[in-house]
């Protein structure tokens, strides 16, 4: 576990909710790009309006919504919610696991796992679409997770029991 460092837990969910903003804001690129058939690498975050690239400093999460007022630096259109709610979402979510299942290796899985499901959960919202280029790697990377988890030698608690199902009567 990487809890055996000793730091006090608000250390890890304070790491982790901003693990969350950070890569709730990838997935804002993720959530817009895909769709469209866009690359989520190439050319660099831009307003959707005016095209203009964005800083550095006006792309980070939630706080740079917050001084820009919702708007555009350079052409003063308004920027969705939808960018900062994903990225506070994400960020809670990664704390709630990280309280949860401790700073392991889990908690990573259930991070991916948690961004991929946002990121779905948004796109269908819009569009009413789940791009298999998120779907089909998702699935294999579930597969892969379970079974190295079960490798792991610790059963997996699924929170609830099925012990009831094997229960023999000899």
């Amino acid at each position: 576990h990487l809890t055996e460092l000793n730091m006090p837990l608000a250390v890890y969910l304070i790491a982790a909710a901003i693990l969350g903003l950070l890569i709730g804001s990838f997935l804002n690129v993720v959530i817009h790009r895909v769709p469209l058939g866009e690359s989520i690498v190439f050319p660099a975050s831009r307003c959707p309006n005016c095209e203009t690239a964005i800083r550095p400093w006006d792309n980070i999460p939630v706080v740079s919504f917050l001084l820009l007022k919702g708007r555009c630096r350079k052409c003063g259109a308004s920027i969705s919610w939808r960018y900062p709610a994903v990225e506070l979402l994400t960020a809670a979510i990664f704390a709630a696991i990280v309280y949860k299942t401790g700073a392991t290796w889990e908690a990573a899985l259930e991070m991916i796992f948690a961004a991929v499901m946002i990121a779905l959960i948004f796109i269908d919202a819009l569009h009413h679409l789940l791009p298999n280029v998120i779907t089909y790697p998702a699935i294999v990377f579930a597969l892969a997770a379970a079974t190295a988890r079960a490798g792991w030698g610790e059963p997996i608690n699924y929170g609830f029991d099925l012990s009831f199902v094997f229960v023999s009567e000899n």
